[in-house]
Order: C-alpha cells, then structure tokens, then sequence
C-alpha cells in the first residue's frame, strides 16, 4: 500500500491547486502554538507536547484498520503524507520569481529577491545560481524525501514526527528547539544521504559518489550544506547550458531524482 498512497500523494501534488501539501499547514500551526505555550519551560515539555499527536494518531490507524476493505486506512495514509509534504514546491514555483527576473536578464533583481527570500547571497551569477538549486535541493529533502523515506520504512506516524520536529526547528523559539533540531537531524541522517546518491545517478556520477564517500560517516554536516555539495557535484557539467533559465535544469534534475526514489520504492514495494 505505500507505493498506492505516495503514487496518490504524488498525483495530487501534480494535477490539484494542492502543490504545497494539505492546503492547511495543520503541523506547522501545531508547531507554533506549542513552542508559544511552552516558552520559558522544560525543553523535555516542549518535545512531549510537540510529539503528542503521534499515539493519538497510532490509535487512529489501529481503529481505521479493516474498515471499508482498508479504503480508510488509504485514505487516512494519504492525508497524513500530503501533511509531511514541504509548502515550498521546489518542483515548481517556490523559484519562480528569480528566474522570471532571470528571464529578463535582471541580475541586480534576482539578487535581491534569492536574499530576500531564500538568504541566498552570491557576489556573481554562478555563485547565486548554486546557492539556489542548493536550497532548492534541501528544500526537496525536507519536503519530499524524508517524509517519503520514513513512510516506507515505518509507516506515516514517523514520518508525521520528523515533520513536526522540522517545523519546531525551523520556527519555535522554545528553548526545545534545540531538541527537535538534534531530532530532525538524525532524521535526515541516512535520507539525505540517499538522497546524494540518487543525485549521482542522474547527474555527474563520479564527482558526486566522490562527495559522498567522503560524507558518508560524518554526523557533523546539516542537510543544507550536503544538498550544496551534492548539488554542485552532480551538475558539474551544466555550465554549458544557456543562462536564460538556469533554474529549470534544477527543477528536471530533481525530477529526475524523484523518478528514481518512485522505482526504487515500487520495487521494494513488489518485493515485499
């Protein structure tokens, strides 16, 4: 059933207005609204309260289980992957703006909106240009490989719980940020690390497997920095391509990544 709900997942991300996920961020509000009453108290609060909802939706499953010929189950599954979903759309618009500014040859402009929005900074376009499909790159690991992995290894409430630990470290200002931060990171420990290697077979297979060899065993690197690195390696030689839309060789390139991990899974999904 994984293949059937991510294969779903991935059909309403792709022909409904819903490309950012559940169109209400129901964990990132959840998020917020537990560093806001927990401020000033336990850390070990603040990640109880944040990991919550995951027995309470354990005991949900358990009760859809066999209902309906497990079209509840599909159903709920579903919802819960498009809530793991990343609101950025790095597959389609969450760049659209610096390459439009791109388009028209206005560098200045793309400067400014990459900084603005994405805290990208480049002194030339190159620099600006890997900076991009850089947060690009760890924006899809947050948003869809992550989420996509642990829901085949574990089922969605794990998936569900490394979501929630992202948002709580990226927006609470609690003092278990830090907590979820360490939580998230392991989280993304051995995803983004295949992640990489999907990066190599369709892109610069020897740069980045050499990348990766040398960052395999490392704790110390956060997902955004290995996306850096993986990213330049494996589009090493796409300096020939022509600057009018640089970022579209990104946006195919993770296509092309996303295609890969979907075979991968059908065939662990076939196997098993």
């Amino acid at each position: 059933m994984n293949f059937l709900v991510l294969l779903l997942v991935a059909v309403i991300l792709r022909f409904t207005p819903w490309r950012g996920g559940f169109p209400i961020d129901v964990l990132g509000y959840w998020s917020d609204w537990v560093g806001r009453v927990t401020r000033g108290r336990s850390s070990w609060l603040f990640l109880i309260m944040l990991l919550l909802p995951l027995p309470l939706l354990a005991v949900v499953l358990w009760l859809a289980t066999g209902v309906a010929y497990g079209v509840l189950t599909l159903i709920i599954h579903t919802l819960l992957v498009l809530l793991c979903v990343g609101r950025s759309d790095p597959l389609g618009t969450m760049t659209s703006a610096v390459g439009e500014a791109w388009q028209r040859g206005d560098q200045e402009a793309a400067s400014v909106l990459a900084e603005r929005d994405f805290g990208v900074v480049g002194d030339d376009a190159a620099v600006l240009l890997q900076g991009l499909r850089g947060r690009m790159a760890a924006e899809a690991c947050h948003g869809y490989f992550v989420p996509a992995f642990w829901y085949v290894l574990l089922g969605p409430i794990v998936a569900v719980g490394y979501r929630l630990a992202w948002l709580a470290s990226q927006r609470s200002d609690a003092g278990g940020n830090a907590f979820a931060g360490a939580l998230a990171h392991a989280l993304e420990w051995l995803p983004v690390r295949l992640m990489g290697l999907s990066f190599a077979l369709v892109g610069h297979f020897d740069a980045t497997l050499a990348v990766l060899r040398r960052v395999v065993l490392q704790w110390e690197p956060q997902t955004v920095q290995l996306a850096q690195w993986f990213t330049a390696a494996a589009l090493t030689e796409s300096s020939a391509v022509p600057v009018a839309q640089p970022l579209d060789v990104m946006r195919t390139f993770l296509l092309r990544a996303v295609l890969v991990w979907a075979v991968v899974i059908a065939f662990i999904s076939l196997m098993g």
